[in-house]
């Protein structure tokens, strides 16, 4: 492990002013003007900070366990060459400290989580970088914060940004899912695998789904896989892509499976999305009463996105709502020119995030948005903006929820300079899940 340092618990003076406008006027205003264009409220977080102060961070991950809070991003350079390294945050209520897990070697898309107060790690890792559109290949790795990192996969495996590795830890063992092929050359149309293990035991893998095994058209490919556990279930979701000549749409489907000694049981693949839809970047979260809550991306344009959200409990699956208000959501066409969603459940508490802007934004850069509802995806709450970082691109959130109820957010957010592919921080807030106008006075006086 490498050094570890000491961070400021609060924002830069400048981010601090920002807020301080957010929750004056944006809440103001927006509260005055509920039959607008669309409403939105500025949220107003009880803690902020900024989590990394390097201008290098990318992919962000977080978890929120008994034992505290859990950030996690990988390091890219500002210059242009990629280390690697990937770094983790944690804050057990005495501020935020962050350590250095791996270095040579490239490191990428972690994802973080925690079981009881045991917190761990997954993540890619294998080739260095060369050039953005070389495909990397590599292996997967696994840590337990406190214990040595270990690679679970023997095989090589190739990929892009869609390989998503995802981990979940449970008491029966710990599950992790990934877009991965086999070559370079195919690296764009990846299968989708799933890895087990015992509490104590090494890593299975199986492939769960080909690549053309549910494409419309013959010749297909699966990105971004997420995964929820609940009721000693396995769910996977993923974006599927389908290609016809020039013709290509994307889908999102669903898979379960009972896990049992002999290893995992699967039923078959169902799409979830309409069929109309060009649906993408899927996320799922499991509630902890057997529900599964499942968010994606309907692109159409890069003017023209919305947020989706459907459910899935013992009567099966709801109808589709749609969770970013009825204008739509745009994004710029750099970086990443697509609306990138995040869900979380605990109970009835369900909280969706998302980056984008509406029509009606006075500049075309990317807020984080954030709606919960406390009847377990029923009705909804207010569209919140959470980073309200004015002419800043705020891209790629990740959402958790305490124990206490409480809602934490990190994103990535462009500090400046005319290439918007570095120099960002992770940017962390949390607060309640709702606004309600009575707060504003009291914020207002303590600020």
């Amino acid at each position: 492990m490498g050094e570890t340092n000491s961070l400021k618990s609060a924002m830069t003076a400048q981010k601090a002013t920002q807020i301080a406008w957010g929750v004056g006027t944006a809440l103001a205003l927006a509260l005055l003007t509920v039959g607008a264009v669309h409403a939105v409220v500025g949220w107003i977080p009880a803690e902020t900070a900024n989590v990394s102060q390097s201008g290098e961070a990318k992919n962000v991950a977080l978890a929120v366990g008994s034992g505290g809070k859990a950030a996690a991003w990988w390091v890219n350079v500002p210059t242009g060459h990629r280390r690697g390294d990937l770094i983790l945050a944690q804050n057990s209520g005495s501020g935020w400290t962050t350590q250095t897990v791996t270095t040579t070697l490239e490191a990428r898309w972690p994802s973080v989580v925690y079981s009881g107060t045991d917190l761990f790690l997954a993540w890619f890792q294998g080739q260095l970088y060369t050039q953005p559109a070389t495909a990397l290949g590599g292996w997967f790795w696994e840590q337990k914060v406190g214990e040595a990192p270990r690679r679970v996969t023997d095989t090589q495996f190739y990929s892009g940004e869609w390989v998503r590795p995802r981990l979940r830890v449970g008491p029966e063992g710990g599950h992790m899912v990934f877009a991965v092929a086999l070559t370079s050359t195919q690296a764009a149309r990846g299968d989708l695998y799933y890895l087990y293990r015992d509490p104590s035991g090494p890593w299975f893998s199986t492939v769960v789904v080909t690549r053309d095994q549910v494409a419309a058209n013959g010749s297909g490919g699966v990105f971004y896989p997420d995964l929820a556990l609940a009721n000693g279930q396995v769910h996977l979701v993923w974006e599927q892509m389908s290609q016809s000549g020039s013709a290509v749409t994307y889908t999102v489907f669903h898979i379960s499976a009972s896990v049992g000694p002999g290893g995992p049981v699967w039923a078959e693949p169902s799409r979830i999305s309409l069929p109309d839809e060009n649906a993408q970047r899927p996320a799922i979260a499991a509630d902890g009463m057997g529900r599964v809550h499942v968010v994606w991306t309907d692109y159409i344009t890069d003017t023209e996105q919305y947020v989706r959200y459907r459910r899935l409990d013992s009567t099966g699956w709801s109808g589709i709502q749609t969770i970013s208000g009825g204008e739509p959501l745009k994004v710029n066409q750099i970086r990443p020119t697509i609306v990138w969603p995040a869900i979380a459940a605990q109970d009835d508490l369900v909280c969706v995030a998302w980056h984008g802007f509406y029509p009606d934004a006075t500049t075309e850069a990317e807020e984080i948005y954030l709606r919960c509802s406390q009847d377990g995806g029923q009705t909804w709450g207010m569209v919140q903006n959470v980073s309200r970082s004015l002419d800043r691109l705020s891209l790629m959130p990740v959402v958790a929820i305490g124990i206490d109820k409480s809602v934490h957010v990190l994103w990535e957010e462009f500090q400046g300079g005319n290439n918007y592919f570095f120099n960002y921080d992770a940017l962390y807030a949390a607060g309640p899940p709702e606004v309600h106008a009575v707060f504003l006075p009291i914020v207002l006086r303590n600020r």
